[in-house]
């Protein structure tokens, strides 16, 4: 079992035990037709099999079929599982799980009935369909570039420190130029400063209104219900009195995106989402395109989306909606699915969503959105019913941010085409079509389950892996957490002298099935300082690495260590059935069914520089430790550890001696193994456990939690 050895940076996410500890498990079971024991009833066939193994198990009543209901008691359930399963006079057995009704996600919001496009008709976006499989995510950040916010009781929590990008302090109206705060002071412009392009109107609060479409805080019977309940918006202010400026507007989606902006402070929240429900006349000028290219090149945002515009024209005409790499958005009527009158359209257009038409007669023809009662400085909360591809925008915007919620790795060009693919067909009787709107209006249910079988399908790497063929070189071996587009690579192998040692790497994707990355040796605390300090690890690059997969078990792990220049052919160390794991899966680690993956001590990064890979099959867990001797030196120990009680494993600790990194051939036979003490895990739930220890005269016990360094990390079942 040397060869399953150990990943490097302490990582961790906890998987749920699979079965309950303290409650009866029912169970369907079928026996087989002329079994050995079938002249016996099933009743007493069940019987007869708890007596042969000690197991307790009820039959409960026969079903249709030829199977039958057994209760096996909650200490006993997995063993009862497994025992059913390997006698020869069961054909099949499986949980008798509990099913519930297919009903929409209840919500309380008061206003919630004014807000027909959330439902799931054929005319509005499927909201409702889309929170059956998710609520979001709080890492994913959706930049609002806008007029900046208005503080909400409907929004309450889910701003980011944003940014006044606005320079002219004038059009600013709070008395200066661009500045770190990025809330609305009112936009109203009177008749006394109204020019040919600057009407007189009270202030919009627009930037409040779109964020509440995005985000408002959903089920907190309060307001609005927004699409997404957890994303984080970004305030970008770049639209004051008479608007804004695209050298402002430029700068505030460069901003959004984490590029740099000269005088203007570093971004610690960029974006993966970038809405934009503003434009003005002209086809696309030329700033634009290189700006939304260097936006995407830089790797954080995936979309930016933009309000197709209200003049009733050709977005051609129009931008940024007309601009290469945006998603353009028009606006359809909720009740018939019409293009909205106002709305622009034409080839350019992406894809559509209700919008709204305030109607007083209708109002649920609006989009009803939290504003202020403010009609020049802000007032108190407030909540009215608007239209505009303004609002259609921020509808498919938030449907992207629940997107990137359950696949958070998903392309620029993914994001579209699911988009588009899944969109609902225009109803009969409507004016639109996929030429003049969009592949048709934004189904976001379908969007949301079509992003995560796109996530399940994506290979993921995570686990163990040793030399091939398996077996060849057992004794060193390399541990991947693979979360999005990095994997987190611990080597175990031995120095030059045959002491353990251990390698870490950071390996960004740079092609197909390519990772690569600096290879690192580290020194710490000893493993048994008390506190560990962070601040003593130190880090030192002896070389960088290739790895190249050709399938999902198998790969080509190419590194220069040292001057040493080398190149193994790797493959999945299996020792039982091998969990299978999907990025982004299951946001709450806690309820994953397997505990693989890397793991550290709780509080997240409270002992930074130590960690735990466990790789989980078949009830055994086998764990290497990463961590540091007593003078300092990198140091892993390995344990073999079995299923003891429910969510407890246990088992020796090893400590291990062999041939150099670079010996050619590696010789197994020159492993030693030493016993050196015991480890026991006990698993509270998915995300978090307990590590206890002893290693020689050393006895401690540590929290440990999922290291998730992409959020929200890979989830494993």
């Amino acid at each position: 079992m040397l060869a399953r050895h150990i990943r490097a940076t302490g990582v961790a996410i906890a998987l749920a035990v699979a079965v309950p500890a303290h409650a009866d498990t029912r169970l369907i079971v079928k026996l087989k037709d002329g079994g050995a024991k079938s002249a016996l009833t099933p009743k007493a066939r069940i019987a007869k099999l708890a007596s042969d193994s000690g197991i307790a198990l009820a039959h409960v009543r026969s079903m249709a079929l030829g199977a039958d209901v057994v209760r096996a008691s909650g200490n006993d359930a997995a063993a009862a599982i497994d025992a059913l399963k390997a006698d020869s006079d069961v054909q099949f057995v499986d949980v008798d799980r509990r099913r519930h009704i297919e009903q929409d996600v209840p919500v309380n919001d008061p206003f919630l009935q004014g807000q027909r496009y959330l439902t799931n008709e054929d005319t509005s976006i499927s909201a409702f369909s889309a929170w059956q499989t998710t609520h979001g995510s709080s890492s994913i950040v959706v930049a609002v570039v806008d007029t900046g916010y208005r503080p909400h009781a409907g929004i309450a929590g889910r701003f980011l420190p944003g940014y006044d990008m606005i320079d002219d302090p004038k059009e600013a109206n709070d008395g200066d130029g661009r500045d770190p705060d990025a809330t609305d002071p009112g936009d109203w412009v009177l008749a006394s400063e109204a020019t040919d392009d600057c009407k007189a109107r009270n202030s919009s609060w627009h930037g409040t209104s779109v964020a509440g479409v995005i985000a408002a805080n959903t089920n907190d019977d309060q307001w609005t219900a927004g699409i997404d309940w957890n994303a984080m918006v970004l305030p970008v202010r770049v639209l004051g009195k008479c608007g804004g400026f695209d050298s402002d507007i430029v700068d505030g989606i460069a901003w959004a995106a984490g590029l740099d902006v000269p005088g203007v402070p570093p971004n610690p929240h960029p974006a993966q989402v970038i809405n934009l429900s503003l434009g003005g006349d002209r086809a696309c000028p030329s700033y634009y395109p290189p700006l939304i290219d260097a936006v995407y090149a830089n790797g954080v945002t995936r979309a930016i989306i933009a309000a197709a515009g209200n003049e009733s024209d050709d977005v051609a005409n129009h931008s940024p909606a007309s601009c290469p790499g945006v998603i353009a958005v028009a606006s359809t009527t909720v009740i018939s699915g019409k293009l909205a009158s106002y709305s622009n359209f034409g080839a350019g257009v992406t894809i559509s969503a209700p919008g709204g038409t305030y109607i007083p007669q209708v109002p649920v023809q609006g989009t009803l959105a939290l504003s202020n009662t403010g009609t020049t400085t802000p007032q108190d909360d407030a909540a009215f019913s608007e239209g505009g591809t303004s609002f259609s925008a921020p509808m498919v915007s938030a449907a992207i941010s629940l997107m990137l919620a359950v696949a958070p790795s998903l392309s620029v060009d993914q994001i579209a085409s699911i988009l588009q693919s899944t969109a609902k067909p225009f109803p009969g009787g409507s004016n639109c079509t996929t030429d003049i709107c969009g592949a048709g209006i934004l189904d976001t249910g379908a969007a949301v389950r079509a992003a995560a079988n796109v996530a399940a399908a994506t290979p993921n790497y995570q686990g163990l892996w040793w030399a091939s063929p398996a077996g060849s070189e057992s004794g060193w071996g390399i541990n991947f957490a693979h979360q999005g587009d990095i994997i987190f690579a611990t080597w175990f192998t031995y120095d030059a002298t045959g002491k353990a040692w251990w390698l870490s790497m950071i390996a960004n994707r740079t092609g197909a099935n390519t990772y690569a990355g600096d290879l690192l040796t580290t020194h710490g605390s000893a493993f048994s300082a008390t506190p560990f300090d962070p601040n003593a690890v130190t880090h030192a690059t002896v070389g960088h690495a290739t790895l190249t997969f050709t399938d999902a078990d198998t790969a080509q792990f190419a590194y220069t260590v040292n001057g040493i220049a080398q190149a193994k052919t790797l493959t999945r160390e299996l020792f039982g059935t091998a969990p299978t794991c999907a990025f982004g899966a299951q946001p709450n680690l806690a309820l994953a069914s397997n505990y693989q993956d890397l793991w550290w001590a709780a509080p997240a990064g409270i002992e930074s520089g130590w960690g735990i890979n466990l790789t989980e099959q078949s009830n055994e867990i086998f764990g290497t430790w990463f961590t540091y001797d007593i003078d300092g030196s990198p140091l892993w120990l390995s344990v073999l550890a079995t299923n003891t009680a429910p969510g407890v494993y246990s088992g020796a600790l090893m400590r291990t001696t062999g041939p150099a990194f670079s010996a050619m051939p590696f010789n197994p036979a020159k492993v030693v193994a030493t016993p050196v003490g015991k480890a026991t895990f006990t698993f509270t739930d998915g995300d978090h456990a307990t590590f206890a220890y002893t290693v020689g005269k050393v006895a401690q016990s540590k929290a440990i939690t999922r290291e998730v360094f992409v959020s929200p990390g890979t989830f494993c079942q």
